[in-house]
Parts: structure tokens; C-alpha cells; sequence
């Protein structure tokens, strides 16, 4: 097993330590479920029509057809429906109890004196049965869910109008490198831009997770230790950009061991983004991520991401699918998981873009997904099917 397969393992078994509260179901989309959402009801509660059409029985589907009244949803019939009669039905409705068919307006021709003919006699019933989606006391969505889209109507479908969910946790970001200025600044010779903050920041809102603090901090000691020591009070996690290899002024690693925190792994196995660090100490969580923009993206969406997910309690599985080579990839070394920014073409092809190294982030600007080029593999043939991550 390799470094990263040893890391997400570790991510794997990471225990929920974000406790819970019940938010409004407007306030719940993107929240980590933390209750079974069970149905209170059968889905469809009656028998309703598929169609616009004309609800009779399948036995007279053959001949005219006196149309008795008109059903809007929401509306229950109010006469029998016997030998040769229908109602004319609307899409949601509920199918009168006697009758096991409905004919689309379309497969209808209208006749004088109120009547009706099929005019397609192998039509479907075109009817929803009562319980035919679920039935109740059917587990519809499951404790640990990450809630979507779908599962916001799923939950108002189940009559869930306040949701028990994981807290968000709060989250402090710190940038170091005494060669930072503020995007709003120019920088001097020796200096460039903060652009990790931005950058990070926009992940975790992506996650719908707090940010309590943002700084931007020069690579001193002390001024870094009495920072983190605050941040520690307000946040549940910190992510630290830069300051997490093995230079003379990379600092993070020696303040987490001084503070007495476990670090579970300093190097990811993965190119770019080798050198990080994830610790912990009471119940407060540490990402120490590479300085280069690409490798602190790289290192984010996959190993930070899950983790923060597992604790959370959800278990995050990221997309991850096939597609072919559009062009031929080599490289020289082997040793790591090499994460490539690509293209996903129209054709569902992979396609090269220019691609420098960890600094070069102008490379994510136009790329959609990341090219997963695994441990010991030096070549990728143009037509081969490889992993790629859609962003």
C-alpha cells in the first residue's frame, strides 16, 4: 500500500466529531444528514394518473365512452364510473376507484353527446400506483447523507420540515510566507500575490463550512505560534497554506509537535502537493498544506476534503470515472501519484492543456477535470482509458 492509499484509509476511519442541530429545510442543502428521513406516507398516497386523459376501465377501452365530469388534481371524483363511462383526468389526479386505465388526450378522438373513443386500444395504464415510489416506514435517505438537490424534495416529500444535521464547523485559514501581499497590493521584487487564501476559502464555502478568520502571517515563529494558539480557541479546524515542508522557515510542522498535536502523515505521496501535515488534539483538526497554488488545490480536493466530510460524518466519495486518452503522457519519474489538470472534451476525451508544475495555477483557470496518473506508471498511450476527477 502506498502513501496516499495509507491516507485514505486513515481518512476512512476518521470518527464524527461535529455535533448536531436541527436547521430549517430551507437551511439544509449541502448539510451532512444525521437522522434516518423516514416516510410517513405511501408515495403516491392514491392512484394517480400519469397522463392527461380519460380514466375508464381497460375492458371497455374498445367502445364509446360518456364522459361523466372532469377531475383537476387535487380534486376526488364525486360519481361511480360503470359500463362505458370515463372522466376526463388530469396529470396528478386521483383515478377513480373503478377504473384501471387512462388514455392520453392524444390517443382520444371527441364524439357528439358527450362521448369519447380511444382511438389507440393497446395504450398503457398510464397510472401511478398507490405506494409505488414508497411505502411507509421506508428509509428514504440515510443518516450520513450529504443532501443535494433531489434529496431537498425527498425530505419536503417526507414531510421534513426542520432536519437534524451536523454542525458546521468553523474554520479559521492562515497563509504564511514573508513573500505574501494582499491581491489589492503590487508586489515588490521577492514578493507575489496571497493567492492560496482565495482560493482555499472558496473550497470550503463550495462545502458550505464557516470561516471564522482569514490571516496572512510572515513566517515567524512566534507570531505563528501566538496565531494558531488564538485560532484554536474559535476553530474547529485550521488550514494552514505554506509553512508545511522542510525549510529552514517552515514552521508548521515544528509548532504542531511543540503544541502536542498527533500528526498522522507529513508527505501525501502525490505530485504536486507531497509535503503536508494533518494533526489533532482534543477534537481540533490541523491541514497543513503546500504554498503552491496547485499543489494546495491538488492537496485539498483530495485529502482535506474528505477528511473534513468523514468528520463530519459523511463519507465522501468524489467522482471518478474512465475516459480516454486524447493525447500521449509520459513522464520521467514514477515514484508518486501524478494529478494532471485536463480537459474533458465534448467527446468525453482527455485533453492536454499547458501544464508547468505545482505554481502554475493559471492551468486550473481552463482545466474541468484532474488526470489520475497512478504510482509506477511512467507512459499513457493516446486511446488508453485513464481516471480522471471532474472539478
Amino acid at each position: 500500500m502506498n502513501q496516499f492509499e495509507e491516507i485514505q484509509q486513515l481518512i476512512g476511519n476518521l470518527q464524527a466529531v461535529i455535533s448536531t442541530e436541527k436547521v430549517l429545510l430551507e437551511d439544509a442543502f449541502n448539510r451532512v444528514l444525521q437522522e434516518d428521513v423516514v416516510a410517513d406516507l405511501n408515495m403516491p398516497p392514491f392512484n394517480k394518473s400519469a397522463m392527461d386523459g380519460y380514466a375508464c376501465r381497460i375492458e371497455d377501452i374498445a367502445n364509446e365512452l360518456e364522459v361523466l365530469e372532469v377531475i383537476n388534481a387535487g380534486k376526488i371524483a364525486s360519481v361511480k364510473i360503470g359500463k362505458n363511462q370515463c372522466v376526463k383526468i388530469m396529470t396528478g389526479a386521483a383515478v377513480p376507484p373503478e377504473c384501471d386505465c387512462v388514455f392520453m388526450v392524444e390517443d382520444s378522438e371527441e364524439l357528439p353527446e358527450n362521448k369519447v373513443r380511444c382511438t389507440n386500444p393497446k395504450t398503457k395504464k398510464n397510472i401511478c400506483y398507490l405506494g409505488e415510489d414508497y411505502k411507509t416506514g421506508d428509509v428514504l435517505l440515510q443518516k450520513g447523507t450529504l443532501i443535494n438537490v433531489p434529496h431537498m424534495a425527498v425530505l419536503a416529500g417526507a414531510g421534513y420540515a426542520e432536519v437534524l444535521v451536523s454542525k458546521r464547523p468553523k474554520v479559521t485559514v492562515i497563509a504564511t510566507g514573508s513573500e505574501l501581499v494582499p491581491p489589492s497590493e503590487t508586489p515588490k521584487p521577492g514578493q507575489i500575490r496571497n493567492s492560496n487564501s482565495s482560493q482555499v476559502i472558496s473550497q470550503l464555502r463550495k462545502m458550505n463550512i464557516e470561516i471564522v478568520a482569514e490571516l496572512m502571517l510572515v513566517d515567524d515563529y512566534e507570531l505563528l505560534t501566538e496565531s494558531f494558539n488564538k485560532a484554536l480557541q474559535s476553530s474547529d479546524f485550521i488550514v494552514f497554506t505554506g509553512g508545511a515542508s522542510v525549510g529552514d522557515f517552515d514552521f508548521i510542522p515544528e509548532i504542531l509537535k511543540e503544541q502536542g498535536f498527533k500528526i498522522y502523515w507529513d508527505h501525501t505521496g502525490i505530485k504536486p502537493g507531497n509535503p503536508m501535515t494533518f494533526s489533532e488534539r482534543d477534537g481540533k483538526f490541523v491541514f497543513g498544506l503546500s504554498g503552491n497554488p496547485v499543489s494546495s488545490l491538488v492537496q485539498f480536493e483530495l485529502i482535506a476534503k474528505p477528511a473534513i466530510y468523514n468528520l463530519m460524518g459523511t463519507n465522501y466519495s468524489p467522482l471518478r470515472i474512465k475516459a480516454p486518452m486524447g493525447f500521449n503522457y509520459q513522464r520521467k519519474k514514477a515514484n508518486r501519484l501524478a494529478i494532471i489538470p485536463v480537459i474533458i472534451d465534448n467527446n468525453g476525451a482527455i485533453t492536454e492543456i499547458p501544464f508547468h508544475g505545482s505554481a502554475h495555477i493559471n492551468a486550473l483557470a481552463f482545466a474541468n477535470a484532474l488526470l489520475e496518473v497512478p504510482l509506477e506508471v511512467s507512459t499513457i498511450q493516446k486511446g488508453e482509458l485513464a481516471y480522471v476527477r471532474p472539478l
